[in-house]
């Protein structure tokens, strides 16, 4: 998987790889205002956010119902829980992505049934 083409972001968001070995991902990840992911989830691996600068939204699709968390320092999603990731505020957010427990995967999904 190329960084610079992951299809899951729109253009205000860049992936820098860190560390890529067997089980584990490390991402440097910064999403500039407006910028956010699209709906997804891992079949095996979680996702672990340490933000750096800024406050992450994390959104998640829990049983239909739409969960959102503003993130300031770190917060955890579980494999397969359908969520994503956005900027809502006007500053740059930074954060470090930790995958880890499997081979990384993307599967696309709708926000809610």
């Amino acid at each position: 998987m190329d960084d610079k083409d992951i299809a899951l972001a729109n253009s205000k968001v860049q992936y820098r790889t860190l560390l890529r070995e067997d089980g584990c991902t490390v991402l440097q990840t910064t999403i500039q205002a407006g910028g956010e992911t699209q709906w997804h989830h891992h079949t095996h691996v979680s996702d672990q956010f340490l933000v750096v600068r800024g406050v992450l939204t994390v959104e998640r699709n829990i049983d239909g119902r739409v969960e959102s968390t503003r993130v300031h320092d770190f917060y955890s999603v579980d494999p397969g829980v359908v969520h994503h990731v956005k900027n809502e505020t006007d500053e740059a957010l930074v954060y470090i992505m930790v995958q880890a427990g499997g081979v990384p995967d993307i599967v696309l999904a709708e926000p809610s049934p």
